[in-house]
């Protein structure tokens, strides 16, 4: 006896007939007759009375269909909540962080993991910050951090909250043993004739500010390598090849002799853009420099 068993007998009484009730099990009329008498032998008599137009409970049909009715019931319920929690919970919604090349990246995601340790990050790093405020319109990130560089157009920032985080002078990276390594402050015009490794962001970051920074002092730098990293551009400052332009502290840039402008001609702004409605707008409304451990750039 079990289950089915159960349901056969609620479908011939609910069906008020053999006819009906083998139309409906889709069996012949023959074989749900004999399962029933194989079923009333079970329960120890008949459980239904066979009349000329269909059949009708018996005295113990109406205990055994009211105690069937319940236990298919309490069975179904036993099905339903064992597959909710046989389901895996279902992870909370993913937060995504965007940003060009900045150390605040790094230091704002160990943040969000901090204050959001359930939910799943995901970071991206842009070459521009054109691009990472892409990212933020279509939704992919709820939070982007952005560069601004003087003389550069920024990128329109109108339907989103922005707060400033820090402003810092762009340093020159030169090797030991350059001819200005001794000074504390030195000039574009002095780079005239130097080597540069180019700034590795796109049209609207450092490479083009530095550009015209350069154009401005009466010259135009001499680019001759491209696509370099930060810890490259450093070895290659180091070994005397190129100067470079560069942000981190000196112990990031070891071998390089990091130099102030006089003029403070080039400095870069970074910024935290968000969306009103953005999973982090909290963090963003709290977050300052104090808020991180963060080391301001010193040089020699």
């Amino acid at each position: 006896m079990g289950l089915r068993h159960l349901r056969i007998v609620l479908t011939v009484a609910e069906s008020g007939s053999i006819s009906h009730a083998a139309a409906t099990l889709k069996i012949a009329q023959s074989g749900l007759s004999t399962q029933l008498r194989r079923i009333e032998q079970e329960f120890g008599g008949p459980l239904f009375r066979r009349r000329p137009h269909g059949v009708e409970p018996t005295e113990l049909g109406v205990h055994v269909l009211g105690r069937a009715r319940q236990l298919l019931d309490e069975f179904g319920d036993l099905l339903s909540t064992a597959r909710t929690l046989a389901q895996p919970a279902e992870p909370p919604q993913a937060v995504g962080l965007g940003g060009v090349d900045n150390p605040w990246v790094p230091l704002i995601a160990v943040l969000i993991r901090e204050r959001l340790p359930h939910h799943e990050q995901l970071t991206y790093l842009e070459p521009s910050s054109q691009a990472v405020l892409e990212l933020l319109r279509t939704e992919k990130i709820a939070l982007a951090v952005i560069s601004e560089f003087p003389d550069v157009v920024p990128p329109p920032v109108r339907e989103f909250t922005v707060r400033d985080l820090d402003t810092e002078p762009v340093l020159i990276g030169l090797s030991p043993g350059h001819r200005l390594a001794h000074r504390q402050l030195i000039t574009l015009e002095e780079l005239a004739e130097d080597t540069w490794v180019a700034p590795g962001d796109r049209s609207d970051g450092l490479g083009l500010s530095l550009r015209i920074a350069c154009e401005r002092a009466g010259f135009t730098p001499q680019f001759r390598y491209f696509g370099a990293d930060q810890t490259t551009a450093a070895a290659i400052v180091s070994a005397g090849n190129a100067i470079g332009a560069f942000f981190a502290p000196g112990d990031h840039c070891p071998g390089v002799a990091l130099k102030r402008l006089a003029n403070g001609r080039l400095w870069r702004r970074t910024r935290l853009v968000w969306d009103a409605e953005s999973p982090l707008a909290g963090l963003a409304e709290d977050l300052d420099s104090g808020a991180l451990d963060w080391r301001r750039p010193h040089t020699s």
